[in-house]
């Protein structure tokens, strides 16, 4: 059995490759610029007071979990106290 060297395949082989690459490419460019066009909505240039004075006084507590003294706080100080906690 003799085996040859098949021009044809090699570069089918190699054209194959560069087209998956580019593909590989090019999902990575679109998934990239869907992600830095999301910033703006999704919260990264959003105010943190104003997303935590949207939740409720529950929800708030559940963030504060194992903090003591915080049952009769209004959502102002609340937020406040979430705050100083995640520094």
């Amino acid at each position: 059995m003799t085996t040859y060297f098949n021009p044809r395949k090699t570069m089918e082989k190699q054209t194959e490759s560069v087209i998956m690459s580019l593909i590989m490419v090019s999902m990575l460019v679109f998934e990239s610029l869907k992600i830095l066009l999301s910033i703006p909505t999704k919260g990264f240039l959003k105010d943190r007071r104003m997303m935590l004075l949207k939740k409720t006084n529950k929800e708030l507590k559940s963030m504060l979990v194992g903090v003591k003294k915080i049952s009769n706080l209004n959502k102002v100080q609340l937020v406040d106290l979430v705050i100083a906690q995640a520094i």
